[in-house]
């Protein structure tokens, strides 16, 4: 990029060095690891354990490098479809007019992220007078008709000159036939010596785009740089991988020598994360950012599903520095009866659970109603997502098994058979009635998560049930039988291992009774999490008949669970964004929650005494507990 418009006299809008971004850094090499072995993932559709070290990412990047080398080595093959991907995003990108009053200051490029809502850079639009008094231009091409339309500032306006971007509302009526471009949250979308492909207005001139000499040179925190032609006028433009997903917006460049150039872009997933704590800290825009945060698709696979939200020292997460290692301080869990999801299962149903696990990043996740066939094929299906997942199973004996999903990047799991064995006449109890109080056994497995560069350790146990079903009075003899059981065991892991526990899965029971009651009542060392869902009347099983809430969380008292949205447990109902999930999916969906790892473990002192409860009458106004 070099000097100005001089016939036309336009402010220079493609900045260079001066432009850089400051507070950038290099990713840690254990976080650039994680970023190549997912896209490496993604691209090659084979297995890629988690890097250890710079000699095995090199090793990985060599394969990348192979893969691109076969569609985009001279004379440069790519898939047809390339094509018509890339014109479907060329129709949402504009020129952006900067106006003052009736002289045009100088020309940018835009684009649409959103029904009606456009992205350029701060230096394009910096204020909401400048955006007030320009225009952006769809169509200025050849063999296309113009359509100019005006900005709405007044509507949303939202800048970051840090960031350099500014994200505006245009007139939504002219430009409803027109596609939009997601912004994207995953921070894995591009790495070095992949190619990138920018649609833009170079010096104002009419839309074109670049794919050749376009190569990745860095990923850092909050930028990519990379190589490529570029204009004053190209600011404010979509830079795209070959898949023509949205890497990052294109803010400045500078000449190397006479011959090279190099160019600096914003990514998409710094951007995105400083609009999300803007969205959940910032009132007066969260209304205005709705509509923007909705039209994201993805998910962070490193940060999870619930992103930072219930971390106690949310200020201080730096949200704004993409995450490649996920957050230490946190773990994300949950538990879904995925329900018939054995060995006879179609490929069909097999894509659609493991999209909705995808899209649930979680760390763990303990799972019913599966067998081993259909866990392989699922397991096959996420890592070729570019994720690294791995599941341990206890076989029931029948096509109902119990599972632990886990992100091999984040968490090891373990079976622990030693708990089974120690407690094996507690779990063959029988009611009155003869009957066994687990058809299924419940899957005990101790589970560990590392600080990486640390040896510092934290570790819980993690147990996974399903109890009987029905209503009857028999089977709820079971499930009773099973709590108290379940209580038992729990006080022994939590008094010879000094653990944290976490109990759930499908219990077949509600809470509004006292079936079980010994696993969140009669003990002060125990939490339902779901106890409060139940009384607002949320449900989990979400089929035809008995809609309930009958899937459950317990948790030990020295877990501190993340406050997602003023409440601790998250139930996510899918069934009211997937048409016919039900039927499609399960007839169960996934309930979910963040535990906050503390540092240092609390030790549990075994109790002498039995636990005693204390009624407090309905019309007092205060408690005055005393100990001697």
């Amino acid at each position: 990029m070099t000097g100005q418009d001089k016939k036309l006299k336009l402010h220079p809008l493609c900045p260079g060095k001066e432009m850089l971004v400051k507070d950038t850094c290099d990713l840690k090499e254990s976080s650039f690891n994680r970023l190549v072995s997912r896209r490496a993932r993604q691209l090659i559709k084979e297995p890629i354990n988690k890097l250890s070290d710079k000699t095995e990412r090199k090793k990985v990047e060599a394969q990348i490098k192979d893969y691109f080398e076969k569609i985009d080595h001279e004379p440069n093959f790519l898939p047809v479809k390339f094509l018509d991907l890339g014109a479907k995003c060329a129709d949402a990108v504009c020129r952006v007019v900067i106006r003052n009053n009736q002289y045009i200051k100088g020309y940018g490029t835009g684009f649409l992220i959103a029904p009606g809502i456009i992205m350029t850079n701060n230096h394009v639009l910096g204020d909401i007078d400048a955006a007030s008094t320009s225009v952006i231009e769809f169509g200025y091409e050849e063999g296309e008709t113009l359509q100019r339309v005006t900005l709405e500032p007044d509507r949303l306006f939202i800048t970051n000159q840090r960031l350099d971007f500014t994200i505006v509302a245009c007139d939504k009526e002219k430009v409803k036939d027109l596609p939009h471009i997601p912004l994207l949250r995953s921070p894995a979308t591009v790495t070095r010596n992949e190619r990138v492909n920018i649609i833009q207005h170079p010096k104002g001139e009419m839309k074109q785009v670049v794919i050749h000499r376009n190569t990745v040179i860095r990923v850092k925190d909050k930028v990519v740089h990379y190589k490529a032609d570029t204009l004053p006028g190209s600011s404010g433009s979509p830079v795209f991988n070959d898949q023509w997903e949205l890497v990052a917006l294109h803010h400045a460049g500078w000449k190397i020598d006479t011959l090279n150039a190099e160019n600096e872009g914003i990514r998409i997933s710094a951007i995105v994360a400083h609009l999300l704590r803007l969205f959940r800290t910032e009132n007066e825009v969260r209304e205005e950012l709705h509509h923007v945060i909705n039209a994201i698709p993805d998910y962070s696979p490193y940060l999870g599903f619930f992103d930072v939200i219930g971390i106690e020292d949310d200020e201080g997460v730096e949200v704004e520095v993409p995450d490649f290692v996920g957050s230490k301080d946190c773990m994300d869990i949950g538990f879904w009866n995925i329900e018939h999801f054995n060995n006879r299962v179609s490929q069909t149903r097999v894509n659609n659970v493991s999209e909705v696990i995808s899209r649930l990043s979680m760390d763990i996740m303990g799972l019913t109603e599966v067998e081993k066939g259909a866990m392989d094929k699922m397991i096959a299906n996420l890592n070729q997502r570019g994720d690294n997942m791995n599941y341990i199973l206890l076989d029931t004996h029948g096509r109902q098994d119990i599972a632990v999903l886990y992100d091999q990047d984040t968490c090891k799991v373990e079976m622990r058979e030693d708990i089974v064995e120690l407690n094996r006449d507690l779990l063959d109890q029988r009611t009155v009635d003869g009957k066994t109080a687990f058809p299924r056994w419940p899957l005990f497995a101790e589970c560990t998560v590392k600080d990486e560069g640390t040896v510092n350790e934290i570790k819980f146990i993690m147990i996974v049930v399903h109890l009987k079903a029905f209503g009857d009075a028999q089977s709820r003899a079971r499930r009773r039988l099973a709590a108290k059981v379940l209580s038992e065991i729990i006080d022994d892991i939590r008094e010879t291992y000094k653990l944290p526990v976490v109990l759930g899965g499908d219990f077949n029971e509600r809470l509004d009774n006292d079936v079980l009651d010994a696993l969140h009542k009669d003990t002060f060392d125990l939490f339902a999490m779901t106890a409060d869902d139940a009384k607002d009347g949320s449900i989990s099983y979400v089929g035809q008949r008995h809609r309930s809430l009958i899937d459950h969380i317990i948790i030990s008292n020295d877990i501190v669970p993340g406050n997602i949205s003023g409440d601790d447990a998250a139930i996510v109902r899918l069934d009211r964004t997937v048409s016919d999930f039900s039927d499609k999916i399960s007839d169960h969906v996934p309930i979910v929650f963040r535990m906050i790892m503390r540092k240092h473990p609390i030790d549990i002192d075994p109790v002498d005494h039995p636990v005693s409860k204390l009624e407090i009458p309905e019309d007092a106004h205060y408690v005055n507990l005393q100990f001697n």
